[in-house]
């Protein structure tokens, strides 16, 4: 007897669960990656909820779910390739960790991510912001380019977009939550040092997903393939070096003193918290 097909709406909500087994894993742990981890499941499961309700009404759902699939399973190699190194140092966290202490089986924008929140002042804020940067970059062109290559077809582009408007319409909600969850006076602590959360905003999660579209022409295009490579691997790190590094010398100089007077204030959910 033939197996039912999965519906796309099952597809994703079982990649939310994935997620969700992530987010346990790593607040069990203590590891910084929780926070984009719980992000990253609450975006998933109202992707999941928008396809089981037909609001909006997708074109062609599959592509969808598909699509969501592939680009989960890059952050997934990305995370568990970091447990196995991880694992090789007894399960030790690296503080002050830097980007070439990672294997190269790690990409090169989630090595930057997980240095960046090895250092001893690292913010909640920060760790999703570059966490969103280095998937949305990098990880969603590459995506984005194995669909293409598997279907030969890059028409979905309405599609894609209606998955921007549903992804981008949850995020202050998602923003409210995640500090309930992990952090008191986030916005006003972690802006602080970001001093911007603009990818984390409605209009900031449209452009990210608009820009990794055009990234995917780039890649298929074997004139520019080279430079689109090299400007994903990179964009992450970039990031990471205005927040961390800015320009301004004085601007610079407070925030390195201000990073050492004020503590971060993350804090664990009780093991049975519900993730919503």
């Amino acid at each position: 007897m033939a197996a039912e097909p999965v519906l796309p709406a099952e597809k994703v909500d079982m990649v939310a669960g994935l997620l969700a087994d992530r987010v346990r894993q790593y607040d069990a742990a203590h590891d910084r990656r929780a926070a984009f981890a719980y992000t990253y499941y609450r975006l998933t499961k109202t992707l999941a909820t928008a396809l089981d309700t037909g609001t909006p009404a997708f074109d062609d759902p599959p592509w969808v779910a598909e699509l969501c699939e592939t680009l989960a399973s890059a952050y997934f190699s990305a995370m568990d390739s970091t447990d196995a190194w991880l694992a090789g140092r007894s399960g030790r966290a690296a503080a002050d960790a830097k980007p070439r202490d990672l294997p190269d089986s790690v990409p090169p924008p989630w090595r930057d991510v997980y240095a960046a929140s090895s250092v001893r002042r690292s913010y909640l804020l920060e760790d999703v912001l570059f966490s969103m940067m280095a998937h949305m970059s990098y990880d969603l062109p590459g995506a984005l380019r194995h669909m293409a290559a598997i279907t030969g077809d890059r028409s979905h582009i309405a599609d894609f977009q209606r998955m921007n408007d549903v992804l981008a319409s949850c995020v202050d909600e998602v923003q409210d939550d995640l500090s309930a969850r992990y952090i008191r006076g986030l916005s006003s602590l972690d802006n602080l040092f970001t001093r911007s959360d603009e990818l984390l905003t409605n209009y900031g999660i449209r452009v990210a997903r608009g820009l990794a579209w055009f990234n995917c022409d780039r890649l298929m295009d074997p004139a520019s393939t080279e430079d689109a490579s090299r400007s994903i691997s990179t964009s992450t790190a970039a990031l990471i070096a205005e927040i961390r590094a800015p320009d301004d010398r004085k601007l610079r100089a407070v925030l390195w003193i201000l990073r050492r007077v004020i503590p971060d204030r993350r804090h664990w959910p009780a093991a049975d918290a519900p993730l919503g």
